[in-house]
């Protein structure tokens, strides 16, 4: 029989431990902009399903943005843990990115003629 006693002992313990794996850990919105619509971005090496507008991440870590899409240059973004007053922030807070055209080597073909 469980008795309500053990029913807050548990709960106090499940809430112990997503504090201790850092479920409630700060959060920062980060805005994407200049990021072409037709690229696929990748946060900490997983694809996101479309190119958000701002996106929340945890603070406690650094996170790494990598956008790569069809005719544009892949490029990388890291966002890293600074300390502030008020506690550690990502940095840069905004990613205004604009993707580069891939440069295409050109062909050249040379007739010599004798």
């Amino acid at each position: 029989m469980v008795t309500l006693f053990d029913f807050s002992i548990r709960s106090c313990g499940i809430a112990l431990a997503l504090l201790a794996t850092g479920a409630c850990a700060h959060k920062q919105t980060i805005r994407l902009d200049c990021v072409p619509k037709d690229v696929t971005i990748y946060l900490d090496k997983v694809p996101l399903d479309r190119v958000p507008d701002s996106i929340a991440l945890r603070t406690d870590q650094p996170h790494v943005l990598f956008f790569k899409g069809e005719g544009y240059q892949p490029t990388m973004v890291v966002l890293d843990i600074e300390e502030t007053a008020d506690g550690p922030a990502l940095s840069p807070r905004d990613v205004c990115f604009d993707l580069h055209l891939a440069r295409r080597s050109r062909e050249l073909e040379l007739e010599i003629e004798e």
